[in-house]
């Protein structure tokens, strides 16, 4: 790096400094004023103003617990009320009939809530999208019905709860609650888990292909963001002092929770702050001052803020260098980063990769028909064929995306037929895909470290992040945001991501498709150099022959999902049979 080059890197990173620095200083600010504005509250409050307060605090514990499962993870949820009910309930049942004391019982309606979030994230979280807010919709009008006919819970008549404590103690409980769900969310915005789980709302597929534990992540995000609307529901039914079904499930309550943080900020650490407390304070003044208009004119203000702020209260903040969400893992200043370290050589000698007649069927048509291939150590393999040859539903199967009918894939003689997709990549099996799946909103930064920290230390995968932006050409981008990247550096970013999980085997898919001269003979530099930095084994599937015929040892044919010719680059290029492929039958 030139003098002038570090110059200009320092300017840049204390600039980045001064933004951050104003950050931390308005989020420290607003700490402090939200913790004396709650003291005296407390100290000093009426009753009304202490109700309120606590019916503020109810809403924000709501929406933080929306925003864990459905901004950070995107699953959108219309059911979260099922377990403020669970909560409601649990607690009720608790105090009334084990006589436990209402904060244990509290406590541990939170845990019940987050443990049947345990029980059924594995299934409700199979659905996507509309599905799964049906699904979460669906739980609650079931529970209902069941708490409508269980005598033992009161029944449709309700249970009354014995006014056990004082309404400041009540305020104080759902204070702390509150505060849990922004530590919760702040530990989202801030940690590697939680970048997991932005990569899951950014492309489920692409995160997978990269590592990342899907279903664990998500079922971990479901039963946290299950845990503040239980306990928040064991403290509502507390301060009420009486519960029955229609309130403990009310769909209303979801509505507006979504409102909230639609109007604060989906996915952002102050939204769901600032989304709830100043609408609760909106609907208030309308309630108070135009009693017969508050609904209308509270619909009004929410649509005329989400439609000229889509960012909701924090995109404004955003604009002027304020509240924004620090790039996960990333240093002041670009490092030089470190290559990975070299793997100690394996004492067997089996290939690195074996596929034996593998076959894939999609409702009869059949995509790939008895292909078998075998890769050494040290082998780079390029597969051609036409459109529909079959070469990306090939890479799909080893990857583990597509099941296979029959045949067998093994890797270093390791039986990976039917291992998990992220297992695969953990492995060192990594894949790009045809079709470029960078994570948009994420930085660029942030999709490589994505997979480069599973299986490392954070100092190593933040190293190992540099070294990888450094080779593939993106380090003068690195804190870009991925989605405003041009086509061929989309291109680059798939490949570094590659390189990102250290892989000892690469299946690059039209990796260089759509690049430049320049941008094409960086990437062919870099896979030239793939033995040195610890891979194994190369694959690559490519339409423009030319950029991969003097980088194959060897070249694969596919037609119609049958292999018709294995040999050497020279060899392969003149088979008659691989010409009527690719020009087809002469006249």
């Amino acid at each position: 790096m030139t003098a002038e080059e570090k110059t200009d890197a320092l300017a840049r990173a204390a600039a980045r400094f001064r933004g951050a620095h104003k950050s931390r200083i308005a989020a420290v600010a607003a700490g402090l004023a939200a913790a004396l504005l709650l003291a005296l509250i407390a100290l000093t409050g009426s009753g009304y103003t202490l109700q309120f307060s606590t019916d503020i605090l109810a809403a924000v514990t709501l929406a933080y617990g929306w925003n864990l499962i459905s901004g950070f993870t995107g699953y959108l949820s219309f059911g979260q009320v099922s377990f403020y009910g669970i909560g409601a309930y649990a607690t009720s049942i608790l105090v009334l009939r084990a006589g436990m004391p209402w904060y244990f019982a509290v406590c541990c309606a939170g845990l019940l809530g987050a443990l049947a979030a345990l029980v059924l994230g594995p299934i409700m979280l199979r659905l996507r999208g509309i599905l799964f807010a049906l699904g979460m919709l669906g739980l609650a009008r079931i529970l209902e019905v069941v708490f409508n006919n269980w005598n033992y819970a009161g029944a449709s008549l309700g249970l009354s709860l014995p006014p056990a404590l004082t309404p400041v103690s009540v305020y104080a409980g759902m204070a702390l609650l509150a505060l849990l769900g922004f530590l919760l969310n702040a530990f989202f915005a801030h940690s590697g888990f939680g970048l997991d789980a932005m990569s899951l709302n950014e492309d489920e597929t692409a995160a997978v292909a990269l590592g990342v534990p899907a279903t664990r992540v998500k079922v971990i995000a479901f039963a946290l963001s299950a845990l503040l609307p239980a306990a928040a529901g064991g403290l509502v039914a507390w301060n009420r002092s009486y519960l029955d079904p229609s309130s403990a499930f009310d769909p209303t309550l979801d509505l507006e929770t979504i409102v909230f943080v639609l109007f604060g900020g989906v996915g952002t650490l102050w939204g769901p702050l600032f989304g709830a407390t100043v609408l609760m304070l909106v609907a208030e003044e309308f309630l108070v001052y135009l009693p017969h208009f508050e609904l209308a004119l509270y619909g009004l203000v929410v649509i005329a803020t989400v439609l000229a702020f889509p960012g909701g209260i924090v995109g404004i903040f955003n604009r002027f260098g304020y509240l924004r969400r620090p790039i996960i893992l990333a240093p002041a200043i670009l490092p030089a980063g470190e290559p990975p370290q070299k793997r100690p050589p394996r004492a067997d000698e089996a290939p690195v990769l074996e596929v034996k007649d593998l076959e894939v069927r999609f409702e009869g048509l059949t995509a790939l028909d008895g292909v078998s291939l075998a890769l050494k150590r040290g082998e780079t393999v390029a597969i051609i064929g036409a459109n529909g040859a079959g070469k990306t539903t090939l890479f799909n199967t080893i990857a583990g995306f597509v099941p296979p009918s029959r045949g067998e894939i093994r890797f270093f003689g390791r039986d990976v037929t039917r291992l998990p997709t992220f297992r695969r990549a953990q492995l060192g099996m990594a894949r790009s895909f045809q079709i470029p799946r960078s994570m948009p909103m994420l930085s660029v930064w942030e999709n490589v470290v994505l997979p480069a920290r599973h299986g490392k230390e954070r100092q190593r995968a933040v190293e190992h992040t540099a070294w990888v932006l450094h080779v593939s050409g993106l380090a003068p981008m690195w804190r870009d945001r991925a989605g405003r990247l041009p086509p061929g550096h989309q291109r680059q970013l798939e490949f570094a991501r590659v390189l990102a999980l250290a892989p000892e085997i690469a299946f690059l898919d039209e990796v260089m498709a759509g690049m430049t001269v320049e941008e094409r003979e960086v990437v062919r530099a870099a896979i030239r150099r793939l033995p040195e930095f610890g891979v194994a084994a190369v694959v690559l599937v490519e339409h423009v022959i030319s950029a991969v015929a003097d980088l194959a040892d060897r070249m694969v044919v596919l037609d119609f999902g049958r292999k018709i010719a294995e040999d050497t680059p020279q060899r392969v290029l003149r088979d008659p049979a691989v010409v009527r492929a690719y020009l087809g039958e002469p006249r």
